[in-house]
């Protein structure tokens, strides 16, 4: 692996060992042996909710760096979906002011893929006809209650049963809506997602 982007507030940690990448839309370059290990051994920037530059680093360690990050913050495992329905439409949720996918953490003992279906059906009453097992990662950094976070959450392609254009999004969890949208109505929402979602959108549904 070459390549990893671990997200935090509107911004993106991207860790690489390509030397060649573009370096415009990063605010902090790291491309040193000595600081790159220094950013692993203290990586604060991405819980501090102010912080606001992308950040990369260039490095032969890629995934080092990223078992750095987990081994300073508390690892948080979630899982989602990636829901389309008969008319090639997207599962969509609106939650605290951002619209997003479904997802949950994993409880202790559940396998991730059956969490990914169990999460998609209880935030937004929509019945999984079929999963892929090829599953996308992604990572999220965040303080939750004075804790250093970092979210690892594994995304699987779904197919939910025809005939379900009626949802019920679950209100316990502050989801507010679920909709079924069209490529052309997600594009119209661009901005009023969070940037991994986005991305992940972007990548996985075509969008």
């Amino acid at each position: 692996m070459n390549k990893i982007k671990v997200y935090f507030n509107e911004h993106h940690l991207l860790i690489t060992s390509d030397e060649a990448i573009d370096r415009a839309p990063y605010g902090w370059i790291i491309d040193t042996d000595d600081d790159a290990f220094a950013f692993r051994m203290e990586p604060r920037e991405l819980f501090d909710e102010k912080y606001d530059k992308n950040i990369l680093i260039i490095t032969a360690h890629v995934e080092e760096t990223l078992e750095s990050i987990f081994d300073y913050s508390k690892a948080v495992v979630a899982a989602g979906g990636i829901v389309k329905n008969e008319r090639d439409e997207t599962l969509i949720i609106f939650r605290r002011g951002y619209w997003d996918m479904a997802k949950g953490k994993v409880e202790k003992g559940e396998k991730i893929i059956n969490a990914a279906q169990r999460e998609v059906e209880e935030e937004t009453g929509v019945k999984i006809e079929s999963l892929s097992e090829e599953v996308v990662i992604t990572y999220h950094c965040y303080r939750l209650k004075g804790k250093d976070c970092i979210k690892e959450t594994h995304w699987y392609h779904m197919r939910a049963r025809d005939g379900q254009d009626e949802l019920a999004p679950q209100a316990e969890e502050d989801i507010e809506q679920a909709l079924w949208a069209d490529k052309e109505k997600i594009r119209s929402l661009k901005g009023k997602f969070y940037p991994l979602i986005w991305a992940l959108l972007v990548q996985e549904a075509g969008i």
